[in-house]
């Protein structure tokens, strides 16, 4: 404890969020309380918590590992009267698997205020993977860290707390300092890959239709936890249409990987990875509203559906995508992340003359036509190749967050797919990530790039990045 004549502090610490304390603080008079933690790189973090007490708990978030931090606190009474102390908190190294992320801020002007909150992980060179969840700064100092094991989820609510997947196919709501806050939806029939959480509170997610495989999404009610409603994409698509890219069990004909809602019409967007296809469905009546995906294979019945180009040159279909997400001022746009797996059916592309791209496409649904109006990643041919996972977002000023999470090499530096269908197994890979943030502007123009890697060429050991999000620490108090 450390104490003044005005104020009283104790920290406590968290085992699964390292790089964050929580201070309980009391004080003679009711005051606010403003924290600043300095920056190394001049980029201090600052927050204010306005309510008027004698004992407040503050979360320290933004923390530097290995380091002592220097925090400074800031009291003001009712009266206008100011006081304050100043605290060092000296944090432990990373694990010893975190990798050494480079940054290259190449317009410092243009990066968006947040962190980079990214869903990593580490492969030792046997294949055994360990979650590295972890949030840097532009910098690419490593500024918040989870040490908890965690599924596909890891999403920001509207309480300003994660929601996570744990190993019990449960989905936990927890503050930044890894607390607990409560269990969100344990679904029987499986959480896989993605939720989104809608302005009432009910989460949809993404799951499996009864004895089926990854193809069915669920409604959970905000309060009780319980499935409420259920959709079964058997019934919506087809299960007999012919996979591209394809994928090792069989059962998996869909392979949902992503989902967002939209409320201007009540209506939700999943991505069907092994169908190349992106659908929007009416959340009420459960009907399909149309398809963003190429036009082979599709039975006479779902043709009406197809959404057709407007434009021959500039245009080009998503393949084995993930991510979909509508645009919240103008949700007749869609940002998604194309893998491109194959990019054909007929004739398939080698990883080697392919390539994996952020891609915007707007869409005219009443003429079921489709424009697509921005793209970045292509000019990296198969530099950037992802096979699998990966992720796209929009940021509120203008940005797009684009995560090359899946890229995959052989040991002489040849881009892989992930899948030996000569010997249906996984290919022995290893594996790097780039996180790259553009301008919305096209051609766009990059004002951050992440890279995450391994150093060592002659060994598998390597990092994916499932998703990459850039969020604030601190949400308005």
């Amino acid at each position: 404890m450390f104490y003044t004549p005005n104020v009283k502090i104790s920290l406590v610490t968290f085992e699964q969020a390292p790089l964050g304390a929580l201070a309980n603080i009391e004080t003679r008079e009711k005051t606010q309380v403003r924290i600043t933690l300095s920056g190394k790189d001049g980029n201090d973090l600052n927050a204010t918590f306005p309510s008027y007490s004698t004992f407040h708990e503050i979360p320290i978030l933004g923390l530097y590992a290995d380091f002592a931090n220097q925090v400074k606190f800031v009291f003001e009474t009712e009266e206008g009267k100011t006081f304050s102390k100043k605290l060092t908190i000296q944090t432990d190294p990373l694990p010893s698997i975190y990798p050494t992320i480079k940054a290259q801020r190449k317009d410092p002007d243009r990066i968006e205020q947040g962190m980079i909150f990214l869903h990593l992980g580490h492969y030792d060179n046997e294949g055994n993977f360990q979650a590295l969840s972890s949030a840097v700064d532009e910098f690419g100092n490593v500024r918040w860290l989870y040490t908890g094991e965690i599924g596909h989820v890891m999403k920001r609510l509207s309480t300003g707390n994660l929601l996570i997947q744990d190993t019990n196919n449960t989905l936990v709501e927890i503050d930044l300092l890894g607390r607990p806050i409560r269990q969100r939806a344990q679904v029987m029939t499986s959480i896989h890959h993605d939720v989104v959480e809608m302005p009432n509170g009910n989460l949809l997610i993404l799951s499996t239709a009864p004895s089926s495989f990854e193809d069915g999404v669920v409604e959970v009610d905000a309060q009780s936890g319980q499935v409420i409603r259920w959709w079964d994409f058997r019934t919506i698509l087809d299960q007999e249409r012919p996979p591209q890219p394809r994928n090792l069990n069989d059962k998996d004909w869909l392979h949902l990987n992503g989902i967002d809602y939209n409320s201007s019409d009540d209506s939700f967007i999943v991505s069907g990875r092994d169908q190349s296809a992106v659908v929007k469905v009416d959340r009420k009546t459960g009907k399909l509203q149309w398809i963003l995906g190429n036009h082979e294979h599709w039975n006479e019945s779902l043709q009406p559906y197809l959404l057709t180009p407007t434009q021959q040159e500039g245009f080009a279909w998503q393949w084995g995508q993930h991510a979909p997400m509508f645009d919240e001022n103008n949700p007749n746009r869609i940002l998604l992340y194309d893998n491109g797996n194959s990019r054909s059916y007929e004739q398939p592309l080698l990883p080697k003359d392919n390539h994996s791209r952020a891609v915007e496409y707007e869409i005219d649904a009443t003429n079921k036509q489709i424009s697509q109006i921005w793209e970045h990643g292509s000019i990296y041919g198969s530099e950037l190749f992802t096979p699998f996972i990966g992720d796209a977002n929009y940021l509120e000023g203008g940005n797009r967050l684009i995560c090359f999470g899946g890229i995959t090499r052989s040991l002489s530096q040849e881009p892989m797919e992930i899948f030996d269908f000569e010997t249906m197994t996984i290919n022995k890979m290893k594996m790097s990530a780039r996180i790259i943030e553009t301008t919305d502007t096209y051609p766009s123009k990059e004002v951050l790039i992440l890279t995450i890697e391994d150093p060592d060429p002659t060994r598998y050991q390597g990092y994916r990045c499932y998703q990459a999000e850039k969020l604030l620490l601190y949400t308005s108090l």
